[in-house]
């Protein structure tokens, strides 16, 4: 509960302004160690054809919840050399189980369809999904998706893999609380010092500009 405390502090100062563009005017006021971390050693994405965003979240989180409202407009704006990668954590006693829906739902094709209404699930109808056959008779529910698959896809050793992977993402970009954005690797943003989110995004569009040149994709 101490993570959800802080961030409750964190996010208690954002100001639900206008959307940003996905992409950022140059903003040379943007200092390192004060608007956002370089995270050292940089993580290597093995992706030399775009950009990549990482977004660390937990569908538990009710400001992972809120965070949606200004990074889905943000991510159907995002340039084809900038790529958006969620990120489950497992921060919580019971989050591994959304972890798994959600690699589940990504393996099955249907992640852009169930991601916000999960979301929507938890905060807004207050359902407590508290084991994985749970989630899979939601998604059999609401998207049609045949339980017995979903169970057999969430129980796999690829998923189990794919979590395991993710956590050990986690440690390495120094991943303390959720939401976190992580532009390709490299840069962590402090949410406080830039003030709001649609200022944090308008950084990352900034950042992630700068990284596309630098890998020749501009």
């Amino acid at each position: 509960m101490k993570k959800i405390v802080l961030l409750l502090l964190t996010f208690s100062i954002f100001n639900a302004t206008a959307q940003q563009p996905a992409v950022a005017k140059a903003q040379k006021n943007y200092m390192a160690g004060k608007h956002y971390t370089v995270i050292d050693p940089a993580f290597e994405t093995d992706n030399v054809e775009q950009v990549i965003v990482y977004e660390f979240f937990g569908y538990k989180c009710p400001h992972c919840s809120n965070f949606q409202t200004y990074m889905k407009p943000w991510h159907d704006k995002l340039p084809k050399n900038v790529k958006l990668v969620r990120i489950p954590v497992v921060f919580q006693p019971g989050w591994d189980i959304y972890a798994k829906a959600y690699y589940t739902a990504e393996t099955m094709g249907i992640i852009e369809k169930t991601h916000q209404p999960l979301f929507d699930a938890i905060h807004k109808q207050r359902k407590n999904f508290r084991t994985i056959e749970q989630l899979a008779s939601w998604f059999e529910e609401n998207f049609s998706v045949d339980k017995a698959a979903f169970l057999s896809t969430a129980n796999s050793f690829m998923i189990d893999s794919k979590v395991r992977q993710s956590n050990n993402m986690m440690r390495k970009m120094q991943i303390t609380s959720t939401p976190t954005i992580i532009v390709n690797g490299k840069y962590k943003p402090n949410v406080k010092a830039l003030g709001t989110i649609p200022g944090m995004l308008d950084m990352v569009s900034y950042l992630s500009s700068l990284e596309s040149k630098e890998m020749g994709l501009n």
